[in-house]
């Protein structure tokens, strides 16, 4: 999520509401009727029991139900995702991922799997502080042409060039950007006064659109250093990434460091998450995401790079969350998109 002033006003747009409150998603002319991921399955299968989190088959089992139900669980008002993970016995479950408490209507079951409905709010985009010397990730960045914070999740490198990453709706407007803009460090949000330019450090080098009517999958872009601007792959966080991925999984152990609430900890939630996001420019679905809880990041904290709690490895890149929730990217397919790896050194 980031912390955004429109470009007309200069007026905080787009900033994901403060913890404290709780945030609902909310209806707007660029809505279309979400689509769940297309994964078919014999409704007549019922699914064994003594399910368990650490058997692949039975998460596998798990995700293709709620796949096929995905689209009938969005149907009931306040609904806005759902996802796989676990209930409060252990057992894996199908989460149902709401705006407010007292939703109507949802099952208990699905085909014999246990459903359970999680609060988490509206869920918007989140996107402190950068600046002079050495630059470190898991600090305060921002396009040029808006007020805004957002964070710098890490150095990638593609074709032997290194590059820093974070979300599409911090380095690229929301798709509103063109490659070559220029990007802060800082973002200007953090300058002083407030909205003043601040020192830049790179240039946006490209991004993977938004879609605000077909399933998107990241929320993502990358930004070409300056020359002369001095930084480290190490995180502010006090850790360097490893360059191997690691798959999510429920209650696996993962911490990121961002802009406003630096280094922070937590267990993810659930994986397999369909979710529907409200942009400054409407509301975009995103699936095949992961869930941690809603303090794992704020508002500012869009572009934090999720890693194991051990081993530094990236999971995920953090974009959205609400009161109850809070959202990343499988890091794996942004460094497809972008043909790139995470810098360990």
């Amino acid at each position: 999520m980031s912390r955004r002033i429109p470009r007309s006003r200069f007026i905080v747009n787009g900033v994901l509401i403060a913890a404290a409150v709780v945030v609902a998603i909310i209806g707007c002319s660029h809505k279309t009727a979400p689509t769940a991921p297309g994964t078919t399955m014999d409704q007549s299968v019922q699914p064994p029991g003594g399910l368990s989190l650490k058997n692949e088959r039975d998460m596998a089992l798990v995700m293709r139900v709620q796949n096929d139900h995905t689209s009938s669980l969005l149907a009931h008002a306040g609904v806005i995702g759902t996802g796989t993970g676990a209930n409060a016995s252990g057992e894996p479950a199908i989460l149902v991922l709401a705006e407010r408490a007292g939703v109507a209507g949802l099952p208990a079951s699905l085909q014999g799997i246990p459903v359970e409905v999680r609060v988490v709010g509206k869920v918007v985009p989140y996107a402190k502080p950068g600046g002079g010397g050495t630059l470190q990730m898991g600090t305060s960045t921002g396009n040029d042409l808006e007020c805004s914070a957002g964070t710098l999740s890490c150095v990638v490198v593609r074709g032997g060039t290194q590059y820093f990453l974070s979300n599409n709706h911090v380095f690229a407007r929301e798709n509103d950007a063109s490659n070559g803009e220029r990007i802060d460090a800082p973002g200007r949000y953090d300058g002083h006064p407030r909205c003043a330019q601040t020192q830049q450090c790179g240039t946006l080098a490209d991004f993977q659109a938004i879609s605000f009517t077909s399933n998107n999958t990241i929320d993502a872009a990358i930004t070409l250093p300056s020359a002369g601007r001095t930084f480290t792959c190490a995180e502010a966080g006090g850790y360097t990434p490893s360059s191997t991925v690691v798959s999510p999984s429920v209650n696996l152990a993962v911490k990121k460091t961002g802009r406003t609430s630096g280094l922070t900890h937590g267990t993810i939630s659930a994986i397999n998450v369909t979710i529907q996001v409200q942009y400054s420019s409407g509301i975009a679905t995103f699936v095949n995401q992961i869930m941690v809880p809603g303090t794992f990041i704020r508002s500012g904290d869009s572009g934090s790079l999720m890693v194991t709690e051990t081993g530094n490895n990236p999971v995920g890149l953090c974009f959205a969350g609400g009161g109850g929730g809070s959202f990343a990217n499988p890091i794996g397919p942004v460094l497809s998109r972008f043909n790139a790896t995470v810098c360990s050194q």
